[in-house]
């Protein structure tokens, strides 16, 4: 569906049959942010009501949710280009917005600012780190880990790590619903949102590339990590889950994790913080790399 004159009713939905396209485009471009990852648009966006629909060659994906479109994926578009798909997304009563927007494109196009006003979006700025760091644990500023780490190895040698297969998708989906579930056994509503979101992933981990790695202590699974190809360089984190009853099951199954990609990848993403201050907290304790940031356009 290649549409020139653009209309949101003929965006659709991202379903499996649609999955081989949009990485195809995702592999050609090589962005470096988790919004452009074909596990992240397919499972988030079943549940975000995002959709996606060609545009002069360019692959959109627009947020019904939020109303607001993800930066154009393929050939950059001019300001003036950028302005005019914003015209047609206001024409249908919407705000003409777009989020996930590259620094180096307002550095490249500064006569954005004549119709947009580009706004920094701390929240979802992707945090990138270098895999051999994570694997290493090395110097003063990650002790603390390789404290815990060697805590869980005295208290549970020994332990194992393998890798996920169909059948372990019960157990992870079993370990998801303990971490989810708060101290009144209650799941609030963002993380079933995230336990749903897994399932859907999990339920089509072949086809979308995805995928894991289990620490088991005896029988018992008590942590994951599932991940996918970003780029050729870098490799995405997309969920981490651990039983908190076993103290450093966090920080193993994150080192192996890197230990276990260390010779494919140089760099590791562990996504956004969303703002909120705890999860900034944790990944920053991991002394990032870089953090990647990305902007908002909001129109004028």
């Amino acid at each position: 569906m290649n549409i020139n004159k653009l209309e949101l009713s003929k965006f659709k939905n991202i379903e499996a049959g649609d999955i081989d396209t949009i990485k195809n485009y995702l592999n050609r471009f090589q962005y470096q942010t988790c919004d452009y990852n074909i596990v992240n648009l397919f499972s988030w966006g079943h549940f975000l009501n995002v959709k996606w629909a060609f545009y002069k060659d360019r692959l959109l994906f627009f947020n019904f949710t939020s109303g607001f479109m993800l930066f154009p994926l393929g050939e950059t578009l001019t300001a003036a280009e950028m302005t005019e798909l914003s015209d047609i997304i206001r024409n249908n009563g919407l705000t003409g917005n777009f989020v996930s927007v590259p620094e180096i494109y307002l550095d490249e196009n500064k006569d954005i600012i004549d119709h947009f006003c580009p706004v920094y979006d701390d929240g979802n700025s992707d945090y990138l780190y270098k895999t051999e760091d994570l694997a290493s644990l090395g110097g003063k500023k990650l002790q603390k880990k390789k404290n815990l780490i060697s805590q869980f190895k005295r208290s549970y040698s020994p332990y194992k790590t393998l890798k996920f297969t169909e059948e372990h998708i019960d157990m992870c989906l079993d370990l998801s619903i303990k971490w989810c579930r708060d101290q009144n056994d209650i799941c609030d509503e963002e993380r079933q949102l995230e336990l749903n979101v897994l399932e859907r992933a999990l339920g089509n981990h072949i086809l979308l590339g995805l995928e894991g790695l289990l620490l088991f202590c005896d029988d018992d699974l008590v942590a994951f990590t599932f991940f996918s190809r970003q780029n050729s360089e870098t490799a995405d984190i997309h969920f981490e889950k651990y039983d908190p009853a076993y103290k450093g099951s966090c920080q193993i199954i994150n080192q192996e994790t890197a230990i276990y990609l260390k010779d494919r990848y140089k760099f590791i993403n562990r996504e956004q913080d969303m703002g909120k201050e705890g999860l900034r907290k944790a990944k920053l304790s991991y002394a990032p790399e870089k953090i990647i940031p990305t902007f908002k356009m909001l129109r004028k």
